[in-house]
């Protein structure tokens, strides 16, 4: 069967193409309706057509950061096409209740996407994918759905005073486009070179398995899991599969060498845990899509629980004065989830990497 091939409504620019790849790094939207909730951007995929294929999955990969499908499209000429989807992270689909187990070798469903810029490439970023008559991914309805509490779901009688322990689930912040956008945001003569001098294929901390820092980490619409250790508060986040580590009421003894999701140190106020985190490694996503965060990184946090004991709003300040010439700052809000179980799949660096790949890198993929 060829190739349907229909006009988007969509148009690019390099402005929007920025915009785009930002509101993948944090998950959010990009226009607030074609989602990419990828780790990386979707540049590589032509935003002015549209693909559909019908075909018979030959493999099903559940797989962090992405799931991918690949799928068998049989051909007039008698020779069928190996398409390559690339989906959202299990995290996600997980929440839009897909398992590992939503799709098997050998099954036939149909994709309409977008298909790769450059010709010869038979890879797609899907719209929407059908299994008969059954809808099981529909991007739309995927960033409706991040954005607003489950409605099925009620809170689970006796929480109201667990405070912020627990497994949360994170909504997307419709907001933080606005003030993460590096279009927006007030930059140094340095954070503008640095934007302008990004290279995802070979600058992407992501596809060498590095976690996203905080705030990023923070605003993921993905599960959260808080515990409380010796001394410490844990915060988990399945996207990543990463740990922050929030030292109460502990300045370091000596200075703690810099990581990626920094040295935090916390402490009440009244019910919401404040947090303090410095010691900021360098990295190239550090404060926003291509803008990196240098050592001089400094992020105040809030969580604090609402009145309904089964909600949360999350608050960040940022600034970071080598790359921002003003600080930054955005909410989310969380809700918990005690029915639902923290397992963030292990990152896969094959996986993670494929995006990587240079012109000509996924060929055909004709099956002999």
């Amino acid at each position: 069967m060829q190739q349907r091939y229909n006009a988007d409504v969509s148009r690019g620019t390099p402005a929007g193409s920025r915009k785009l790849a930002l509101v993948c790094f944090f998950l959010s939207a990009f226009s607030m309706v074609h989602t990419c909730l990828a780790h990386h951007s979707s540049a590589m995929f032509d935003d002015k057509k549209t693909v559909t294929v019908t075909g018979t999955i030959t493999r099903f990969e559940w797989s962090n950061p992405h799931v991918y499908i690949y799928l068998l499209q049989p051909t007039a000429g008698g020779q069928p096409i190996e398409w390559e989807v690339e989906c959202s992270p299990p995290s996600i689909l997980g929440r839009l209740g897909w398992t590992r187990e939503t799709l098997h070798s050998g099954d036939s469903i149909t994709v309409i996407g977008r298909p790769p810029r450059e010709q010869g490439k038979f890879g797609l970023l899907p719209n929407t994918i059908k299994h008969g008559d059954t809808i099981l991914f529909d991007r739309k309805g995927e960033t409706a759905q991040l954005a607003n509490a489950d409605p099925a779901h009620t809170p689970t009688p006796g929480v109201k005073d667990a405070g912020i322990e627990g497994v949360w689930v994170t909504l997307l912040a419709l907001t933080v486009e606005k003030s993460l956008d590096t279009d927006k945001m007030a930059l140094t003569t340095k954070g503008k070179t640095a934007v302008k001098r990004f290279d995802e294929k070979t600058m992407h901390p992501g596809a060498q398995c590095i976690a996203s820092p905080a705030p990023f980490f923070m605003i993921t619409p993905d599960l959260k899991r808080i515990t409380k250790a010796d001394g410490v508060m844990l915060i988990d986040g399945e996207f990543d599969g990463a740990q922050r580590t929030i030292h109460m009421e502990a300045a370091p003894s000596s200075d703690p060498p810099d990581s990626i999701q920094g040295y935090s140190v916390g402490r009440w106020e009244g019910r919401s845990l404040i947090i303090d985190t410095t010691h900021f490694a360098y990295s190239w996503m550090g404060n926003s899509y291509g803008l990196p965060s240098s050592a001089r990184k400094h992020l105040v946090e809030r969580l604090t629980p609402d009145a309904d004991g089964v909600s949360l709003t999350y608050h960040f300040e940022l600034s970071d004065p080598e790359f921002l010439a003003a600080p930054v700052a955005g909410d989310a809000r969380w809700l918990l989830r005690p029915d639902l179980a923290y397992a963030p799949p292990k990152c896969d660096l094959e996986n993670a990497s494929r995006f990587t790949r240079r012109p000509g890198d996924l060929k055909s993929n004709v099956s002999q």
